[in-house]
Order: structure tokens, then sequence, then C-alpha cells
């Protein structure tokens, strides 16, 4: 395959590497330390390193190191480690010391000796046998370093959940919020109400079910079923009882993790009226309304006595300073005709359905603070009427005024947004960056009484039916987060976290942790076959394997595997995957390829001015090609493809123009966007990234002679997404389409 790159791009691209700083600590630690200094000579573990506790507190770390060195390969014995407290230090802060005497772990509190040792570790993994002389001081950004897991939706065993909190551990991470509850399933036994387990936490397969089951069919990817433990009867399910908790509970702490359970109600809450219906506003148990599920009935009397004795177990056996009630997305629409609802709204002088919610809110907190406790929820519970104790998980990403009306009326906040640090989406070659990129209080108010206390990534199991699954979703974006939550914001930079990322992959193999392999390139999703033949020469991610089709079926490691490039003759769908070491399979991706002719340039060339010309549409619709039916709101120029800032509501945009290319070739072109776009070069759809969906990346090619071709781009979103367009030059650069590359 012959291809061309722009001038301009080979430009851009030499200017964006002489402009890259780049830091060179010699170190691949992940999240970046604050301070490392290097000194003169090594410390030699060759003879292994022996663990002393300095202060008895510290006894558990001490075993638990000493435990983690020898599971790496690091022997007791030889070089003397010993940790401390050290009174005189920021509670949160450590410091690491290496010399030629030992290795010395100080930190104001247990968990900070603990980060202290993590980075230890990790420095271990690049140098196992003699380690730098250096001292590193260290401290958090954010108190609340946060990883939620759902086990409601899919459930997941006491020995996964411990193996999450070691990977938790080794990136510094402190609180492991467990979204205990849910519609789909009870998980934490409760004694006094025994029936939310035996009954609440089993179901028959549900939608979600069927998904991962599809999936897994399909795609013959093994990790979508369900685990063969989670059946029981032909019901699909799971609980931790409260010993098995609280052996979590301590194996987390030693590891300096607080385990934050969440009990979600008053919607999402099908589990518990399923095995209490009475609780429900028809008795039956409740149903699906118009959005959401049914809530508990807050009218009646029992409920609020249920929540009361579930939480008195839940106190009794979490020692976290919180206890994360829920509260979001909760239907109406049974309280509006539920008697006993609309009795307590008269009594209580709530005005309507929707002071309900507030006032069981506030009744919770209340207990929580009676109990000594703080309660946290989603962001819905910022309106209300909560104390200044009460910490707001800002979810909603679309809606930054809750994040800065919780700032503004004095709560602790968690950021976790939806759009980057919900981790269970479908992810692309841009994903890492974005979450990585994303800047924790970057629009917060500035008059604020609250605080940013932390930041969270947060695991939804709809479509992660295993640990595998797990896994794949989270990692490495976990990474990112991890930097994000402890670093300062100085300090972090994308381009030195890639090349520190490659060692983190290999112990995460090591350990058995599936992860999102890095892309195949090489391989558009969009390619032309000119002249009767095109060369397929991918680049396949260390440590994998690919294995690939042309006949429209789907690869597994029966079918080919790639050993060098192969010749593409005929229109195909290539469908290819990559394996790991392990055999665990990677993401299936489809790639078309198609014979295609030169593009001919204009015969006679336009005077052309500078920019797009742009029409807006009034367009609430599911497909690019749609958007022209919808009435046109405004016209305009554009030199950039974005949207503009004032161009809200219901967004279809139609980018009409030119584009000059400078030699026969064949271009690379790619869109991102949330929602849909489409790239046509004279007329033919040369980039399809069309449909509703969150940002995602589609790639294509066009065979092109010299000269002026006519350029086409659509994009819809409701109330403003993301829109980049762009070249992609033959090391796969990005060049987005910037002043003077486009005309009309």
């Amino acid at each position: 395959m012959r291809i061309r790159r722009l001038a301009a791009m080979a430009v851009l691209t030499v200017l964006a590497a002489c402009n890259r700083e780049e830091k060179k600590t010699g170190m691949d630690i992940i999240p970046v330390p604050g301070e490392i200094i290097f000194h003169a000579g090594a410390c030699d573990i060759r003879n292994g390193i022996e663990v002393t506790a300095a202060d008895s507190v510290l006894q558990p770390a001490a075993v638990y190191l000493k435990e983690a060195l020898e599971a790496e390969g690091v022997t007791a014995g030889g070089t003397m480690l010993t940790l401390s407290l050290d009174s005189n230090a920021d509670e949160d802060s450590y410091r690491l010391l290496i010399d030629g005497n030992g290795i010395s772990i100080s930190g104001g509190s247990y968990c900070s000796v603990i980060n202290g040792t993590a980075t230890l570790r990790q420095i271990i993994w690049t140098s196992p046998d003699s380690l730098p002389a250096l001292e590193i001081s260290d401290s958090p950004r954010f108190a609340w370093r946060g990883v939620m897991l759902d086990v409601s939706r899919h459930f997941f065993t006491a020995d996964e959940v411990r193996s999450l909190i070691d990977r938790m551990a080794l990136y510094k991470f402190n609180r492991l919020h467990m979204h205990l509850t849910d519609d789909q399933g009870w998980r934490i036994e409760i004694k006094s109400r025994p029936e939310l387990t035996s009954r609440g936490a089993w179901r028959t397969l549900n939608r979600q079910d069927s998904v991962c089951l599809k999936i897994a069919s399909e795609t013959k990817d093994p990790k979508f079923l369900l685990p063969e433990d989670r059946m029981h009867d032909g019901l699909y399910g799971g609980f931790y009882t409260q010993d098995e908790m609280r052996g979590i509970i301590a194996y987390a702490a030693i590891r300096g993790i607080e385990i934050v359970p969440e009990i979600d109600w008053p919607g999402h809450s099908l589990a518990i009226l399923e095995s209490y219906p009475e609780l429900s506003c028809d008795g039956k148990g409740g149903s699906w309304g118009k959005d959401f599920s049914s809530p508990l009935c807050l009218g009646n009397d029992e409920v609020m006595g249920f929540c009361k004795t579930v939480l008195d177990e839940i106190f009794a056996l979490f020692p976290s300073e919180y206890i994360h009630i829920g509260g979001d997305e909760v239907e109406r629409t049974e309280w509006e005709r539920c008697p006993k609802c609309q009795h307590r709204i008269q009594s209580c002088n709530l005005g309507d359905t929707k002071g309900l919610q507030p006032w069981f809110t506030r009744e919770l907190e209340q207990y929580c603070i009676l109990n000594g406790k703080k309660m946290a929820g989603w962001d819905e519970i910022v309106s209300d009427g909560l104390t200044t104790e009460s910490a707001v998980m800002w979810w909603r990403s679309w809606s930054p005024a809750s994040l800065n009306k919780a700032l503004q009326e004095g709560h602790p906040v968690i950021v976790t947004p939806s759009e980057y640090y919900y981790l269970a989406e479908d992810q692309d070659r841009n994903t890492l960056a974005k979450v990585y990129g994303y800047e924790p209080e970057c629009g917060t108010s500035p008059i604020r009484k609250g605080k940013v206390i932390g930041i969270q990534g947060n695991l939804w199991s709809e479509k992660a039916a295993s640990i595998e699954c797990v896994g794949e979703r989270m990692f490495p974006r976990l990474f990112a987060i991890a930097e994000s939550a402890w670093s300062r914001a100085g300090d972090k930079d994308f381009g030195y976290f890639m090349k520190r990322l490659p060692v983190h992959l290999q112990k995460l193999d090591q350990a058995g942790w599936k992860y999102r392999m890095p892309d195949v390139k090489g391989i558009y999703d969009r390619n032309v076959i000119t002249e009767g033949m095109v060369t397929v020469s991918p680049e396949i991610p260390d440590g994998a394997a690919m294995y690939f089709t042309t006949d429209g079926s789907v690869p597994d490691m029966s079918s080919t595997m790639y050993s060098g490039p192969f010749v593409i003759r005929d229109s195909c769908v290539l469908k290819y995957r990559c394996y790991n070491g392990r055999g665990v399979a990677g993401k299936l991706c489809e790639a078309l390829f198609l014979e295609r002719d030169y593009m001919p340039a204009m015969a006679d060339s336009p005077v052309l001015s500078d920019g797009l010309l742009v029409n807006w549409y009034d367009f609430n619709g599911e497909s690019c090609e749609m958007i022209d039916k919808a009435p046109i709101k405004e016209s305009f120029t554009c030199r950039t493809i974005c949207v503009p800032d004032d161009v809200t509501g219901n967004i279809g945009l139609i980018f009409n123009g030119y584009i000059t290319i400078p030699e026969d070739g064949i271009y690379q072109f790619y869109t991102y966007s949330d929602d849909g776009s489409t790239l046509h070069i004279d007329g033919v759809l040369t980039v399809d990234n069309d449909g509703l969906h969150s940002r995602l990346e589609k790639t294509g090619q066009a065979a092109l002679r010299k000269g002026v071709h006519k350029f086409t781009l659509r994009y819809f979103d409701s109330n403003g997404g993301i829109l980049e367009a762009g070249m992609t030059d033959s090391s796969g650069n990005h060049i987005p389409f910037g002043k003077g590359m486009l005309r009309h």
C-alpha cells in the first residue's frame, strides 16, 4: 500500500515533537511521585529483603509487604528494610530512603507507610537486583482515591474482590466503594431480614445476562459467559455473608483501603420489593415505570423502620466513615397515585412528590449522624436540604450546575463524572488519553464553601459478567485515574505515562488480570484496494497474537494467525482480534476493504475562501443522513471542524466545502465524535461514525488524485457533544483539520 502524507502533517508532527517536554527519572512508577532525588550508589537486594516494623501498629504492614515481596520472587533476609511512623510528618505523606545500608519507609500514618511500600514494590519491578540510591518525598493530591465495583448487576466473589484490592493498593487507592444493592440483586447478608438474600440475591436470567450471553455467542468470547459458580437451581446470583465481608474489610484495611458500602434507595430497589413486596406502593413488589424501577413506598411507615434496621447492621459491620445511600434515578410515578405517599406529603407539608425523596434522605442523614456515621450519595441528593456533613458524588457530567451547587453549599465532593470516570463502556484508541487528561477541578466555581476531596472510577457491571470483563474495562484506565488522584496536576504528562505503562501491563498479566490491549495499528475501519491488491502490514501489541478471517466468520485461536504481511485482492470484511499470552481474547474488530479507483480532482477548480460553509439544523434524530430533513436554524462559516460554543440544544451540522490534495496517494481520515458523524469525499462515504454513541473514533481511507476534492462532514448530538476530524499520517499521528486546510 502506497501512503503519502501531507506536507502540513509532517511539519506539525515535527513541531509537536520539538515542543514536548519529557521527564526522565529512569523510574516507571505510577502514580508519579512528588519528589525524587537520586544519590550516588545502590542497594544490593540479591540476597533478599528483611522487613521489620519499628512501631507495633505497623506489624500488619510488615507482614503484608514481606508476603507481597516473596510472591514477586524477593526472598526474606539480606538487606534491612524498616517501616516506621513519623510524628512530624503529615498524615498522608511518606518518605522512602534507599542507600547502600538499606531501605527505610516512614510516614505520618499506617496508610501513608503502605503507600510508600507500593512505590518500593514498583521500583523493584524494574531493578530486581540492585536498587538505585534515592530519596522520595511524596503525598497525595486528593484524600479520597476511590474505585467503585458494582456487584449487584453481576456478582463477584470475595476472592475476586480481594484480587482487586491487591491491585488498588499498588496504585495508592484508599477507598473501595461496593455497590451492594440494586434492582438486579441484594448482595450483603442482613440477619434481621433474611429474605433479602434468600430471595433478593437470586434471579432468573435478565436482559443484562442475555446481552452478555449474546456477546459471548456472537464473538466467541467466553469471558462474557456467566460463571458456573454463580448459578444455583437455574437462578443467577450470590451474596456475601457478614463473616465474608468482615474478612474483605480486614484484608483491605491491612492494605490501607477502606470499604465503603452502598445501599441504594429509595430507587433501584426491586430486589428489596421482590423480597418484601409490602414495602412497595402497590403491595405487590413493584415493576418498571416510565424511566426507572418502582421505588420504596415512602408513605409506608414500615419502610423507614426497615431502612433503619438494615442500617443498624451496616453500621455494625462496616467501620467506614461514610455510608453511601444511593439516591439516584428515582421514578416518582407510583408516588403520585399512592394514597399513603400522598398522605405523607400532606402531613409533612412536602408540597408534592418532589418533596418526598428529600424528606427520606434527610431522615437517613440524621440516622447516620446519630450513629456516628456520615452519609454519601449520588449528586441528585444535592437539592435535598442536607447538612454539610454529607458528601456528594458528582456523576452527571452533563450537569456541572449540580457540582457547583454542592460546592457552594459546603459539601465535600467526590468527582466521578460519567463521561470520564465510568469504566463500563467500550473503548477506542483515544479513551485512555481522555481519562488521563481530565482535570477534576476544572470548571468548579471559585466561590465555594465545600471542597473536592477526591475522585473515583466506577465500574458498572451490566456487561461485565466475569472478572475478566471487569479487568478489560478497568485497566489501564484505572492507572490513569490513580495518577490524577495522587499526583499534582503539573506533574502529569501523558507521553511520560505511556512510557511507564508497559511494565504495569506486564505485571497485570503475571497476576492473571485481563486488561484492554493496545490497538492494532495500520488497519483502518474502511480501507481501499487499488491496482488490484493491497498489502496489509499491521503492528501487533507486544505479547499478543492476532488471528483473522476474511470470509465473514468470527476468528478464534483456530483461525489464521498473523505471521507477516498478507495480500487482500477482493472486497471483503477483515475480522481480527488479539489474544494475550494466557489465551484470553481481546476485542473483536472489523475492517471493510473495498476495491476503489483513484478519485479524480475537479477539472475546473472554483475560487475558494478559507473555511467551510455550515448549516445548523434543529435535529433530534439518530442518523446523519436525516439531518437535512429537519428545519434549518442558521448558516455560517467555520474555519475548523468543531461544535461552536453558541450551537446548543438539538444539533445537526453539515459542513460543506473542498479539500486540496497535494499529490496522488491514499489518504487516511478520521472523525472522533459524540454522537454520530460521517465524512464524504467527492460524495463517497469515507468515514462512517454514525449513530447514537459516546465518544468514538472511526477511520477510513480514500484514493485521491492531486487537486481539489469536494468535502462534506455531517454531525449530530443533543446538547453538544464532541467533534473532531482530520487526517492520519503513515506513523499513525492525527492531524486535526485546522485553519487553511479546508475551503469553500
